[in-house]
């Protein structure tokens, strides 16, 4: 049985739940063992902590870790953003004694110290490199090869070393027996970074770019592996319908494929309850 404690953030706890959902459904068909981080909070989202307040950042993450290093178990995250910051700050205050005694002297007001004794892993490289892809394709039950997907992977997972990131998440979704569509700008931003500036930029000149090039594909879904992403297509097609602009492109996360291949019932984990409808989908698998 593996094990590692679950990295939620703050996305999915708060709007996503299907993806919490539909992950610790895959993990008990894969042998996973998900433990819950008690008292995690914000990663901190690096676009915005390490821009005010580095040490800011480095505190807050290594608050994560350390609860993280309480429960014993490499840290399985669900969010690219989430992935960075953690990763990331690990990496700094395990380089450098004197940056790690500063942070560990904010963490004494929680009675928390980091150490450094874990590492952390999205869960692309739990899938890909600990369960394994014959383990994967060995729960495939349903028959999805008639699922066109465009992948998504995101801008942080280009930013693992040798891509590997961006790279499991295809060979995890071609085990599925999927068709993945491609269609051009699968290394292009969803748009989310720039909402961060300019809500009307992101979507305009990120997300509807991407979204423009999925529909020509013919791609009936968009398979990501990132709540912030997961939330800019959903948001940014919301506000184009509104305008009179339907693109109609339901959106998944890779652990709610999964969940789909292996036979679990997508009422069961919410596929059902998304903001872009799914029931294309839904009546396909019941149909």
């Amino acid at each position: 049985m593996l094990e590692y404690s679950l990295f939620l953030g703050c996305y999915i706890p708060a709007m996503q739940p299907f993806a919490e959902s539909s992950m610790r459904a895959i993990s008990s068909k894969l042998g996973i063992n998900l433990l819950d981080i008690n008292g995690a909070s914000c990663c901190p989202v690096p676009e915005i902590a390490r821009l005010v307040d580095e040490d800011l950042w480095l505190t807050v993450a290594a608050r994560n870790l350390s609860l993280a290093e309480a429960v014993g178990r490499d840290i399985i995250v669900m969010c690219n953003g989430c992935w960075e910051s953690l990763h990331e700050a690990r990496e700094k205050l395990i380089e450098s004694s004197d940056l790690r005694e500063k942070i560990n002297g904010n963490l004494k007001g929680f009675g928390l110290k980091f150490n450094g004794t874990i590492k952390v892993k999205h869960y692309t490289e739990v899938l890909f490199e600990d369960v394994g892809l014959n383990a994967i394709r060995s729960n495939v039950n349903v028959d999805l090869s008639w699922l066109k997907i465009a992948l998504h992977p995101g801008c942080k997972l280009y930013k693992m070393s040798d891509e590997r990131g961006a790279k499991y998440l295809r060979e995890i979704v071609k085990a599925l027996n999927v068709e993945i569509v491609d269609y051009g700008l699968e290394r292009v931003c969803c748009g989310y970074p720039l909402m961060l500036y300019s809500v009307d930029k992101a979507m305009r000149e990120r997300t509807k770019w991407k979204l423009d090039a999925i529909k020509n594909s013919g791609a009936n879904a968009i398979v990501v592996a990132c709540p912030a992403c997961y939330d800019q297509f959903e948001k940014a097609q919301l506000t184009f319908k509104d305008e009179g602009l339907e693109y109609g492109i339901p959106v998944l996360h890779l652990s709610e494929l999964l969940a789909l291949s292996f036979g679990i019932k997508p009422e069961s984990f919410g596929l059902n309850t998304h903001a872009i409808s799914t029931e294309n989908i839904i009546g396909r698998l019941v149909g």
